[in-house]
């Protein structure tokens, strides 16, 4: 079994390797640095390490999953703002651009290891985890449930894919309730500075209420996204309970974000 401090080096070794494929000059110079999620970085290391790959192949495999990761990253943040500047519409067709530059690295690295049923797996993924941003930015009318239900898997599917094709079922449980846990913690801390997000206009409309009313809302939209953050510690931790190796890292991770977010489990025990 490796020691955290292993990992903890395979991992910084893995973001230089990574960096170094994300790197080209022209689009450097106009588009922001493209950021890897190193907390989905180390789970899709963990999940790899599990499989007895050779080195060459956990790093391709782990290199891959995560270049489809800053890819999808990278179109999300593609707006509509400042279209009217030359500037502006250069920005935003080369983050396009950049997005699929990046997207296609993987099919490359895969094709290295000639995995044509792991290039599959991740084009599912991006397919499934596109369908799920529309239905949440451009459904205005869905329900909160359908909302969190879209988060899941949005924030999810890249990792429970490679999971699954690895025949890791545990493990798509743990990626699942993780990843959403970690975005209602941030969600969290965006309400908690007064700012507004796609997911706070989605329980306004369903509390029918309005922006003007921010400051009233704001412990009502806590308490909702508060009760699915509590779900997801109770299913994390029965989880870990069956998957005792790896997971201290994870946890350690997990308390950082709640401590920054504010989340208080000491209250909810109270009043439990």
């Amino acid at each position: 079994m490796m020691q955290n401090q292993e990992i903890e080096a395979k991992i910084s070794d893995l973001l230089i390797k990574i960096n170094k494929r994300l790197q080209h000059p022209y689009l450097m110079r106009y588009i922001e640095k493209p950021i890897i999620d190193e907390d989905k970085l180390l789970l899709t290391y963990i999940i790899l390490n599990e499989k007895g790959l050779s080195e060459e192949e956990l790093d391709n495999y782990a290199m891959s999953t995560m270049l489809v990761q800053v890819a999808l990253d990278t179109h999300e943040r593609i707006t509509s703002q400042d279209l009217s500047s030359d500037e502006g519409r250069k920005n935003r067709q080369l983050t396009v651009l950049a997005g699929d530059y990046y997207s296609s690295l993987y099919y490359f690295l895969l094709s290295e290891l000639k995995d044509l049923s792991m290039i599959r797996a991740l084009a599912q993924a991006i397919q499934e985890i596109n369908e799920n941003k529309m239905q949440f930015y451009m459904n205005d009318n869905q329900s909160i449930e359908n909302s969190m239900e879209n988060l899941h898997r949005i924030e999810s599917t890249l990792l429970l894919k490679t999971a699954d094709y690895f025949h890791l079922p545990l493990w798509k449980g743990i990626a699942d309730e993780f990843f959403f846990m970690k975005r209602m913690l941030h969600e969290r801390s965006h309400v908690i500075n007064n700012t507004y997000t796609p997911l706070t206009a989605k329980i306004m409309h369903h509390l029918n209420r309005s922006k003007g009313n921010w400051l009233s809302l704001k412990n009502q939209i806590l308490d909702i996204i508060d009760s699915y953050i509590l779900h997801s510690k109770g299913r994390l931790e029965k989880l870990w309970s069956q998957e005792p190796v790896m997971h201290t890292v994870l946890e350690r991770r997990l308390e950082q974000y709640i401590k920054h977010s504010g989340f208080r489990m000491k209250k909810y025990a109270e009043e439990g």
